[in-house]
């Protein structure tokens, strides 16, 4: 892996252009500067699939602790533990452990049906019309959804969670996030009231799984 200075390539993550069709530039990074610097906002970009593949593998040097998201690295926050995809071995093997006795395939296949028909609920209405969005219609809320039958979580205080998730991570098109709290991006109070009541109503869900868990600290 190679720092290339002889190439007029720029790469700007925040550029709408280049984000409307990213994989030119890919290619250019790849082929011109595999290990490329930003100057402007300060971080390096690797591009190859086998230096990628590497360097993921190396979590000693690049290390998932302080997030994947540049502007929380940059602004010396730091993580709380429990965040699984912003932890390194040993706890990050632990914590997958633990999550893997829960998210089986048969706990993915109990909520398939749901699933389904939530998919036709948002559709439906949509049968006939000339085109819609899928993003603004169905792709927006389907992480929550899915996230909510398997925690648990009721179906008409999903919207709320997600908003308020989405609060502390909004950007506006062509700029940086503003890290005024940086704190504020990894609490997980809006879930502690779930969590607690569930804790006392258990049910069939993953939730509930999670809390009944046992394991060697």
């Amino acid at each position: 892996m190679t720092v290339t200075h002889d190439t007029d390539m720029y790469y700007d993550p925040y550029d709408t252009g280049i984000n409307a069709d990213p994989y030119p530039t890919y290619a250019r990074l790849r082929e011109e500067a595999p290990l490329y610097y930003n100057a402007k906002y300060d971080f390096w970009a690797v591009s190859r699939h086998s230096d990628v593949e590497r360097g993921l593998a190396n979590w000693e040097v690049f290390s998932n602790r302080r997030s994947d998201i540049l502007e929380l690295v940059q602004s010396k926050f730091d993580m709380p533990r429990g965040v699984m995809m912003f932890q390194d071995p040993p706890e990050h093997t632990m914590l997958r452990g633990l999550m893997s006795r829960v998210f089986t395939p048969r706990r993915m296949a109990e909520i398939e049906d749901q699933i389904r028909r939530y998919c036709i609920r948002c559709l439906d209405p949509l049968v006939g019309s000339s085109g819609f969005d899928i993003i603004a219609e169905l792709a927006s809320m389907m992480p929550m959804r899915v996230i909510g039958m398997l925690l648990g979580i009721p179906e008409s205080e999903q919207i709320s969670v997600r908003n308020a998730n989405d609060a502390s991570l909004r950007t506006k098109p062509g700029a940086p996030l503003k890290v005024a709290n940086a704190d504020s991006i990894a609490d997980g109070r809006i879930y502690a009231d779930y969590v607690e009541w569930r804790s006392k109503n258990p049910s069939d869900d993953l939730m509930t799984t999670l809390l009944n868990v046992e394991f060697d600290d």
